[in-house]
């Protein structure tokens, strides 16, 4: 029992697993709504997690993810007061705390998926560039899951009730450029947790589309 509480990854895993395993009964139970009032808490959650278990953070690494985090913020902050970035929208109460009308929140968001696809990328022997192509889709492909699940609780919602393709242009662009800079400033991103991340949010996405009879669009 010591050797596995003072293994990093193991833990870690475990303790993803409980959470959504927790998550997962809760949505069966019909109880979803009050489930995603812990949103905040779970992004939280999973930044701890991702950095607990990023083999290469230092300086650089912490200072990158610090540019990610606040860019990250700022860009949604001009995107919701020009509808010129993403397209027009707006956001609701289902992220938390907000500042200037966007959730601290969404900067931990953009965090948590560059720093988790970068660590599931990284192994490829493929250039920056093209990691930073891969890592990117990902991102957008992750999006694509999130959008329907986020406007059905409330984190945000699109003028008119469309999703414009404009969104997604603007999420592979902003997603690469952070990428890239990931893939030059941190010389080591690996992650072993990172895919269990991304993967257990992404299986729990598809169950609440399910769940809840939404559309991806």
């Amino acid at each position: 029992m010591i050797a596995f509480l003072k293994n990093r990854f193991q833990l870690s895993l475990a303790l993803l697993i409980i959470v959504y395993m927790v998550g997962i009964v809760t949505v069966l139970l019909g109880h979803t709504d009050a489930l995603m009032l812990l949103t905040p808490y779970n992004l939280l959650f999973a930044a701890g997690l991702l950095i607990y278990n990023a083999e290469g953070f230092d300086k650089k690494y912490g200072s990158w993810l610090l540019v990610v985090i606040l860019a990250g913020f700022f860009v949604e902050l001009l995107g919701i007061e020009t509808g010129l970035i993403f397209g027009e929208y707006s956001y609701g109460n289902g992220l938390g705390l907000k500042w200037l009308d966007v959730p601290l929140m969404i900067g931990i968001n953009w965090g948590v998926l560059v720093f988790a696809t970068a660590a599931m990328v990284h192994p490829l022997k493929l250039s920056k560039w093209l990691k930073a192509v891969i890592a990117a889709t990902l991102m957008v492909s992750y999006d694509i899951l999130l959008e329907p699940v986020a406007v059905r609780f409330d984190f945000w919602s699109w003028a008119g009730g469309t999703i414009p393709l404009q969104n997604y242009l603007a999420w592979w662009i902003i997603a690469f450029l952070m990428l890239l800079g990931a893939f030059y400033w941190v010389k080591n991103l690996r992650n072993r947790l990172a895919f269990y991340i991304i993967g257990v949010q992404t299986l729990f996405f598809l169950l609440l589309i399910v769940d809840q009879q939404l559309t991806i669009r």
